[in-house]
Parts: structure tokens; C-alpha cells; sequence
């Protein structure tokens, strides 16, 4: 049975990897790493799928090195993927150390004993297209990378540490850089889980910049199965590109929700300033990953949002209790 460890495992895109790898994977069993205990049902992986495939274990990334070194040695898993990340652009300007001590730091201090480990047959890093900055036209994985947040900054030292130490000393790694992401059992504080709570609960949404913002969203599922085959048949030391090439403003977005739940986008939004130093890419070309591993996008923006809404539907009751702001973490 091939073992993968999904560090950053209690979070939203760990759990819906470990969900859709124990779906979709024959003969896969999943160790998930994470620094909080297991949250509630509404987030987690569900009960079918704990029968001796799933094990979470609470060891926390940073101050906890040691231990999950030696897990991981214990485990000796084929593949490790590190979801495990402080990804939250505004705070990264007054917490800016804890970005690189979670992101670039504690990054290091696993990956160099893991070098020559020869159970290990690949790292997949879940990068962030935010390393690009705004360069004009549609991104390609050999555009220099121009962060301008303390978050892209520590997570572009991240993705050119692991480069490195794949050309030099042949670490196993492969870097995937997903666009926005969302679906079912992600954070209450993201703005789509967000403007479909507060839409369903006739709360109010504030809308910074007034949603102008465009954005490239990709469900999450598209997303694991890009982990899956990039584990599978992933060129090592390669960066690849994952996302739609449907682009968006927030205000659209907020507008196919109201219109999705029947609430009045007009009733729902309240403007609100910008926020501090958004950082994205204007395009992202896929072109590469399509090319290598056959791999694009299969749900649609609209199939996405009523899937998440059928989530949030079906855990409301849970759901209308659980922060809608950010709160950080250390």
C-alpha cells in the first residue's frame, strides 16, 4: 500500500486531497500532519473513509520538527505534499516573521535530512501563483518571480530553496502553483464560503475595493487530482501552473451567489476599503501541466459554487456559529 503525508493536513485543500486520494487511488493510505486537533465534522475527512487508510496525527510543523521528522521516518511515505503554510496576504505585513518561519524556515530544517532518504519518491510543494507579482500578459512557469508581500516573498525563498536542492543534490520535488482556490470545507473567512453564509443567513458582506478585483477561481478538487498526477508522472525539479482560465471580478462572483441562494446582491454587500498589498498574477498559463500530465479543469465556476453551497446548506446549523474574519494563527 503507497503511503502518502499531507503536511498541513487539518486544513482545507489537505483534507479535500486526503478525501479525493482515498476516492480516486487504488491501495493509497494517507497520514495527514497538523497543528490543531481534528476539526468538526463540516471540515474533515468523513467517517467511510477512516477504515485503516486515514490517520491524522496533531504534531505541530514548527515548534514540533523533531516529531514529524520522526514520523515521517517511521512512515517512510513515497510521497509528501506540504500544504502546510500562513497564507494569509494582509496579516503577512504585521506577522511577517511567522510567514517565514512556518514557510521558508521550518520548510528547510525538514527537507535537508530528508535528502537521499530512498523511500521518499517525491516532495510536491503547494506553491502560490502570488510569486509572479503583476507582470503584464499570461504567466508562464519561466517568468521570473517578482513577489511583493512578506507572504509571496517567503513563499518564493520556499520554491527557490526546493529548486535548488533538487538541481544540486536531486531532491525529488515538483512545485505546483494553484490559482484561487475553493470548494466545500474551506475557511469561513474566505470570501466565497463567506458571501454564501452570509447570504444564506441575511448577514451582511463587506466587499473591499468593491470586488473589482479579478480573480482566477479552481475547485479544489480539480486541484488534488493535479497533486495525484503530478505524484504519479511528475517530471522532477519541474514548477507547474494549475488553474482556470475563466477570469473574474469578486463582484461576479458575489452576484452568481446571490443568484444561486435568491438573496439580493444589493441587500447583501456593504463596500469597504481594499485591502493591504493584494499580490497576483493576471494570468496564469497551464499550458505545461496540460502538456506533461494531460491535466486541466473539469468543474465549471458554477458547478463549483453549487457544490459549496450544497455544503454550506447541509452544515449551517454549524456553520452560522464559526468566525467569518480571519484570526491568526501561530
Amino acid at each position: 500500500m503507497r503511503t502518502y503525508v499531507i503536511l498541513g493536513g487539518g486544513g482545507f485543500v489537505g483534507v479535500r486531497l486526503a478525501q479525493y486520494l482515498m476516492d480516486n487511488v487504488p491501495d493509497v493510505r494517507v497520514v495527514a500532519i497538523g497543528r490543531n486537533p481534528e476539526r468538526p465534522e463540516a471540515f474533515a475527512v468523513p467517517p467511510r473513509l477512516r477504515c485503516g487508510r486515514y490517520e491524522y496525527r496533531q504534531v505541530h510543523l514548527v515548534s514540533q520538527t523533531d516529531q514529524v521528522l520522526a514520523l515521517l521516518e517511521s512512515e517512510r511515505p513515497s510521497v509528501i505534499v506540504n500544504v502546510a503554510a500562513q497564507s494569509e496576504e494582509a496579516a503577512s505585513w504585521t506577522h511577517s516573521w511567522r510567514f517565514f518561519e512556518t514557510n521558508t524556515l521550518a520548510l528547510a530544517k525538514l527537507v535537508e535530512p530528508l535528502i537521499g532518504r530512498p523511500w521518499l519518491s517525491k516532495w510536491i510543494q503547494v506553491g502560490t501563483t502570488g510569486v509572479y507579482g503583476h507582470p503584464p500578459g499570461s504567466v508562464t512557469e519561466d517568468q521570473p518571480l517578482h513577489p511583493s508581500t512578506p507572504y509571496t516573498v517567503s513563499k518564493a525563498a520556499a520554491d527557490w530553496y526546493l529548486l535548488s536542492v533538487s538541481r544540486v543534490r536531486g531532491f525529488p520535488v515538483n512545485i505546483l502553483r494553484p490559482s484561487n482556490l475553493y470548494g466545500p470545507g474551506q475557511q469561513s473567512h474566505k470570501i466565497i464560503p463567506k458571501a454564501i453564509l452570509c447570504a444564506l443567513l441575511g448577514r451582511t458582506l463587506a466587499l473591499h475595493g468593491g470586488g473589482l478585483a479579478t480573480k482566477s477561481y479552481l475547485y479544489v478538487e480539480d486541484f488534488a487530482r493535479a497533486i495525484s498526477l503530478v505524484a504519479d508522472k511528475g517530471l522532477p525539479g519541474k514548477a507547474y501552473n494549475c488553474g482556470s482560465s475563466d477570469r473574474v471580478t469578486v463582484r461576479e462572483v458575489v452576484h452568481l451567489i446571490c443568484d444561486k441562494v435568491g438573496a439580493s446582491f444589493k441587500g447583501l454587500v456593504q463596500l469597504a476599503p481594499a485591502r493591504m498589498g493584494p499580490d497576483s498574477a493576471s494570468s496564469v498559463d497551464c499550458s505545461l501541466i496540460a502538456a506533461d500530465l494531460c491535466w486541466s479543469p473539469r468543474v465549471s465556476l458554477g458547478k463549483g459554487l453549487d457544490e459549496t453551497i450544497a455544503w454550506a446548506r447541509q452544515h449551517l446549523a454549524f456553520l452560522k456559529g464559526q468566525p467569518t474574519e480571519f484570526s491568526f494563527q501561530a
